[in-house]
């Protein structure tokens, strides 16, 4: 039952301003460590973690009361001078704010938190007394995404059974003990783990177990299968003012659209009355665009929200590797839409571990290379058009493209002729190869050869790309590139025969009438030359798969991150802007989607990146596929 009967609505303002508050506190620790005579930021986050500590005593909340208040005092001794600031003391501090934020997760469960960490209280105790404080390697992390350890390559995954085994104390009935769930859990647990995956069950049996142990909170264990996706949003009034003002004067037109039919009904249909109905029908036109517009913007939601965490993993990160980064952020006000925000946590976290990690020297080669001790790593986000991009810098000691393809040759992800093949991009896109690492020996940190796979893929998901640029002894730079929104996509309509369909417009540059004595074979592919640039050439109809009797008429350019293109098409249709309907239960492979069409018509939106996957993007399709007529007429 929960410790919060009558008090939901009260317990979850609190956790969303006290989360903002956390978050703000964090990233004001990271930069006193930088400026540690900056008063006016220790009063700030002075003040933030007193309110924090309000809120808590008036829901009860005793324990993180407790926690508060002993890290307020550190905060009062550093206010009054009668304390300095120290990497040790620093990580004491964020220390507690991961515990705090600890608590924050059983409270967002509707229960009351147990006792913090009793090595981290005897630390913060410490720390007011002067006395020394003991290294402690396991107390609360920033975020469990940051020092997650990862699998052992090839190791054929844990051993359930005997993990199972130690943390319950039962025997599982199988191998796998999915179907039988109910019998080798809590009767209070198992509606909720019917079907569950064998990692749900042992976090849910470490959850419980831990309820015995002092100082662990109980339900922290159950948090895996019971918290939902944040669906809430928050609005800026003035934004819904204006849907609310679009809505009334659409309303408006609507009422004369009605009074016009009536008339034109009733026989009226003078060259006025049609041009006041064209009028009319263009207003509601501009309107609806405006709506459709305004409501867009209510999804979208400053990046800085998602960046703020960011800093506080990168210093513990840093610090606990022995290298000195600051973390800069630029661009923080950059809209992006609220559905990517939690997609996108994870895959920064990996770019900022991996350049942490691999990218950024020691302070002893950085200094050897007469570069600063301190090495800067930036996060920054921008809008190029209707796409944002969000890079993550740092000037560490770069790739070198040579050395990343004899690796690969080495772990047999590619062969020699491939390696000849590539280009120094080509090159730097093999380190999100599953299985690649440039690490011989792998840490709690990296070396596994999984992380980067999982990024691209993840960008994929949101329609997105990620590339990669570098430099040998200055640096690399990650640029990820997304839709402004997931929910509004502007496409142009194509046709191949008398079959619409649509492609992304962000990726065209232009049309142009297709010549079949034009095309050209270079390396056995078709290509096409334009103003003196050789593109390959990609038939729409060899993509799908479909056939084709005659040579298709015109073609797109198209751009992606890294290659230009022409797709080859037999008409087209105009643009629209395409509201995505996913196809949760079955997608074909190269569709992204469907949209429905002011005629009425469905038509399906392609993924040209899951299409182009299959021949190559930079190589193009031999010139026989793409044209029959045209090599029999030569």
């Amino acid at each position: 039952m929960s410790d919060f009967q009558g008090m939901e609505d009260l317990l979850q303002d609190f956790m969303v301003e006290a989360g903002d508050l956390l978050s703000s506190v964090d990233n004001k620790l990271v930069d006193l460590e930088q400026n540690p005579n900056d008063q006016a930021l220790l009063n700030d986050i002075f003040r933030g973690f007193h309110t924090i500590k309000g809120g808590a005593g008036f829901l009860n909340a005793t324990e993180l009361v407790t926690l508060c208040h002993l890290t307020e005092n550190l905060f009062d001794l550093l206010r009054n001078n009668q304390l300095r600031i120290s990497g040790e003391i620093m990580d004491v501090i964020l220390a507690a704010t991961g515990g705090v934020r600890t608590m924050f997760d059983t409270l967002e469960l509707g229960m009351l938190p147990s006792p913090a960490d009793p090595r981290l209280l005897a630390n913060l105790k410490s720390a007011l007394a002067g006395e020394t404080i003991a290294p402690i390697a396991s107390l609360p992390a920033a975020n469990a995404a940051a020092v997650t350890p990862e699998l052992p390559a090839g190791s054929g995954g844990p051993d359930w059974n005997g993990l199972f085994a130690a943390v319950t104390g039962t025997v599982p009935p199988s191998p796998q003990f999915a179907p039988a769930i109910e019998s080798v859990v809590p009767p209070d647990m198992s509606h909720s783990l019917a079907g569950a995956t064998p990692e749900q069950i042992i976090h849910a049996a470490v959850g419980r177990r831990a309820s015995d142990v002092p100082g662990a909170a109980a339900p922290v264990g159950r948090r895996e299968n019971e918290k939902t996706r944040d669906s809430s949003i928050r609005v800026d009034t003035t934004r819904l003012d204006q849907v609310l003002n679009l809505s009334g004067e659409i309303g408006l037109t609507k009422n004369r659209l009605t009074a016009l039919r009536t008339d034109i009904l009733n026989g009226h249909t003078s060259p006025e009355m049609l041009q006041a109905l064209d009028q009319a029908v263009s207003q509601l036109d501009l309107l609806v665009s405006d709506m459709q517009s305004a409501v867009m913007k209510t999804r979208m939601q400053p990046i800085g929200r998602l960046f703020q965490k960011y800093p506080r993993i990168a210093r513990d990160l840093a610090r606990s590797l022995g290298k000195d980064v600051e973390l800069v952020l630029v661009g923080e006000n950059t809209e992006i839409d609220k559905t990517m925000i939690e997609d996108l946590s994870d895959p920064i976290i990996h770019l900022i571990r991996n350049a942490v990690d691999h990218g950024i020297e020691s302070p002893e080669i950085r200094r050897a290379a007469g570069k600063p001790e301190k090495s800067r790593l930036r996060l920054e986000a921008r809008q190029e058009g209707d796409h944002i991009v969000i890079l993550i810098a740092d000037d560490g000691h770069g790739m070198n493209a040579e050395s990343l393809r004899a690796k690969a040759i080495q772990k047999g992800l590619i062969s020699d002729e491939q390696a000849n093949m590539m280009d120094e991009r080509e090159s730097f896109n093999l380190i999100m190869l599953p299985g690649f690492s440039t690490k011989d020996v792998s840490s709690n940190v990296s070396g596994r050869g999984v992380g980067m796979d999982v990024v691209k893929t993840n960008i994929q998901k949101l329609k997105g790309n990620i590339d990669i640029q570098s430099n040998l002894g200055q640096g690399s730079t990650f640029v990820i590139s997304l839709p402004l929104t997931l929910a509004i996509l502007p496409v142009l309509l194509v046709e191949l025969g008398q079959q619409p369909f649509a492609v992304p417009l962000s990726m065209v540059r232009e049309i142009i009438p297709l010549n079949p004595t034009e095309v050209q074979e270079v390396g056995g592919c078709a290509n096409l030359v334009v103003r003196g640039e050789v593109m390959p050439l990609f038939p729409l109809c060899y993509l799908l798969g479909w056939q084709s009797e005659r040579p298709p008429r015109y073609g797109v350019l198209m751009q992606t991150a890294t290659h230009s293109f022409v797709l080859a098409v037999d008409g087209f249709m105009g643009r629209e802007d395409a509201v995505i309907k996913s196809l949760d239960d079955f997608r074909p492979k190269g569709v992204a989607g469907v949209t429905n069409l002011s005629n009425g018509k469905i038509v399906l939106i392609l993924d040209m990146k899951e299409l182009f996957a299959m021949v190559g993007e930079s190589r193009g399709v031999p010139r026989s596929v793409f044209m029959p007529a045209v090599a029999l007429a030569a």
